[in-house]
């Protein structure tokens, strides 16, 4: 009996052997091991080295009219917000507190209002100690109160990186911010936008300009994505329609006064209506280097379009029409005084942009680093020469008699005296307003703010609570299990089989892994009977978390 005792004794410690040398053997995960990914989170906004007085001034008008709203930030808080980057996910992790969300995943879904939103970025601010930036998303947030309507962060941010990527991952506040008003626009703000009145002062253009009333519409709202090679962004897709109260041009009139017919003639233009569409740029995330800290994007630049004259709001704010050079009519831009007599000056005219070429575009170093890819340097010159040798003119009511002579002449005279306004018109006003929504005529802004480089790995470790023991005894072995990798592991299980000479006498969950909500022993075999036991478990295990679950076997 003694010797049959030593011998299973003797096998049984070579079964406990066994069993603690092959423990990544017995017990195993799905997935146990999954294969390093890499990616990068891209965003195609401002990024705005600074802000001064004049974009400060511009800024308020253009964002709290996209909002329906009123927004009065100083050039200080514009600044803060435009230099100010915040960790991703923290941020992600404030909003989840904010709207009452269990994942960073379930936060992005949420509903939340742009004020719940400014305030989730200024906790991650405060979080690290930067209070310049956090008083100013606290001010934000308070004047954002008024915008009850919600958004989706997901709709602007499309995150297919794990989340356990981003710890490094920062997002620029301005950015952040802008396309979010421009999502809360598209969403929400369904009737024609109320004009914002803007000083050709704060444009400067005061030589030129008295005041412009701009109205504004995002047509589509861009998209920012943290994920593998092949991942998505876009720009946003706007309009723009600028009402233009001029400096009053009074050009020579001689070339009139000459003509026959004619005894007297003056001629004024001090308006003229200018609208804009601007398609969304997109690109793709080509390539990425974790190693050399290398991204390689594949970019190419929204077409824009530019039409003077008149187009109905009705078509014009129409998100689902497509516009063409039919819906543009003649639209008043001054009076000429011809013989006593006071006709309207009309015009109109459409230039419509080509495709722009992709281009691809490398950054490597530190991020966040940003780039500006050009259609053409001369791109808004280019579409201002377009316009001008475009250019319809009319007079309302017609010339009568008069008409054959003086109408070729007039249009010669409108077309030079409008052409040089034209340029600094869409250089000095449009592209400005644009370049504040991450948007410019023929060119595109986009950022790489970091590389998520993704590996799963999930350890498991099995130790016994005795060195050896008697048959009929019991042992229970205790399987540890580790997130060893940098990304958040989910659908985990663990299967674990009675070792030799052993049966099964029970099982139990352990210590729950940080981020798991659940465990269960799933299947187990009968008591007294051989098989394996299967623990499953709910919830993502967070890397660097660790928990264990047990079984106990008896010795035959």
């Amino acid at each position: 009996m003694t010797d049959s005792r030593n011998r299973f004794v003797r096998l049984f410690r070579l079964a406990a052997a066994a069993a603690l040398a092959c423990a990544a053997l017995l017990a195993v995960c799905v997935p146990a091991q999954a294969a390093c990914t890499v990616g990068a989170c891209i965003s195609a906004g401002p990024r705005l080295a600074s802000v001064d007085t004049q974009k400060s001034a511009l800024l308020n008008p253009l964002l709290g009219g996209l909002l329906g709203s009123s927004l009065s930030l100083t050039a200080a808080d514009w600044n803060s917000l435009a230099t100010g980057n915040v960790q991703l996910l923290g941020f992600l992790n404030a909003l989840q507190a904010s709207t009452n969300t269990s994942t960073p995943s379930q936060a992005l879904a949420a509903n939340a209002t742009l004020a719940q939103i400014a305030a989730a970025l200024g906790v991650q601010a405060q979080a690290q100690a930067n209070t310049s930036l956090s008083g100013a998303l606290q001010t934000l947030a308070s004047q954002l109160s008024g915008t009850g309507a919600t958004v989706r962060v997901g709709d602007l941010l499309k995150l297919t990186a794990d989340t356990g990527t981003l710890g490094t991952t920062t997002v620029n506040a301005l950015d952040m911010l802008t396309g979010l008003v421009q999502l809360y626009n598209t969403r929400n703000v369904l009737t024609t936008p109320k004009p914002v009145g803007i000083s050709g002062g704060v444009l400067g253009q005061a030589g030129l300009i008295n005041s412009v009333a701009l109205y504004a519409q995002v047509i589509e709202p861009p998209v920012y994505v943290c994920g593998p090679t092949g991942s998505a962004f876009r720009s946003a897709a706007i309009r723009i329609k600028l009402k233009l109260d001029l400096v009053t041009l009074s050009p020579v009139t001689s070339v009139l006064t000459v003509l026959p017919g004619v005894s007297s003639a003056s001629v004024a233009i001090s308006k003229l209506d200018v609208y804009l569409e601007v398609a969304r740029g997109e690109g793709t995330l080509a390539a990425v280097d974790a190693v050399g800290r290398a991204v390689t994007l594949q970019v190419a630049p929204g077409v824009a379009d530019a039409y003077i004259g008149a187009i109905d709001d009705s078509v014009f704010f129409n998100r689902s029409r497509t516009l063409s050079a039919a819906d543009v009519g003649y639209g008043q831009v001054g009076s000429l005084v011809l013989n006593g007599s006071v006709f309207a000056i009309e015009v109109k005219s459409t230039t419509r942009g080509q495709a722009p070429f992709t281009t691809s575009v490398t950054m490597s170093g530190t991020f966040p680093q940003t780039r500006t890819v050009s259609t053409s340097t001369a791109f808004a010159t280019s579409m201002a020469n377009s316009l001008a040798s475009n250019m319809a003119v009319r007079t309302t009511p017609t010339l009568g008699l008069l008409d054959s002579v003086v109408s070729p002449v007039l249009k010669t005279l409108v077309v030079n005296t409008l052409s040089p306004v034209l340029t600094p018109v869409l250089t000095g006003v449009a592209d400005p307003l644009l370049n504040l929504l991450g948007i410019g005529l023929g060119q595109m802004t986009v950022t790489v703010d970091g590389i998520c480089d993704a590996c799963a790995s999930f350890k498991l470790t099995k130790s016994a609570d005795k060195a050896d023991a008697q048959p009929g005894a019991t042992i229970t072995y205790t399987i540890s299990y580790q997130n060893t990798g940098n990304t958040t592991l989910s659908d985990l299980r663990i299967t674990d089989p009675t070792p030799a000479f052993t049966t099964y006498a029970g099982s139990a969950c352990g210590t729950l892994g940080a981020g798991l909500t659940g465990c269960n022993v799933a299947t187990q075999p009968a008591a007294g009977a051989t098989g394996t036991v299967e623990w499953r478990f709910t919830g993502t295990l967070s890397p660097g978390a660790n928990g264990s679950v047990n079984v106990t076997v008896r010795i035959q």
